[in-house]
């Protein structure tokens, strides 16, 4: 079985986004097997405009990780948080390099937490 994991970053090594600030998401799978790779980049709106939040890219960003299981952001808003964990997703709030933080999601199996095994469809 297989995870996706959604990393909110500009270069690519780094987690240097908020997630209400974020235009593409880098998509990371992670198999039972303790290993990793990078899949795609995805786009988005960003759902926070000048300090107003627009409920649209809300729904428009679940709809674009309607496959994903967790979202790594450096930084999230409690509103945005909940409303992604409604829909299923766990969230890291995590500014560091991306290879470490995902090498601890295996080092941790915290892929293994029950609700991404028994993980409901976005």
């Amino acid at each position: 079985m297989t995870y996706r994991v959604a990393v909110s970053s500009t270069d690519g090594k780094v987690v240097n986004r908020h997630f209400g600030h974020t235009e593409k998401f880098l998509i990371f799978e992670i198999t039972g097997e303790d290993k990793y790779c990078f899949v795609e980049s995805r786009s988005i709106q960003p759902c926070c405009n000048n300090g107003e939040h627009e409920m649209q890219a809300f729904y428009n960003a679940i709809e674009a990780l309607e496959d994903v299981q967790a979202v790594i952001v450096s930084k999230i808003g409690e509103g945005a948080a909940a409303f992604l964990e409604s829909k299923g997703l766990t969230i890291y709030e995590a500014p560091y390099p991306i290879e470490p933080i995902i090498q601890k999601i295996l080092d941790e199996k915290l892929y293994e937490v029950d609700k991404w095994r028994f993980h409901i469809s976005n």
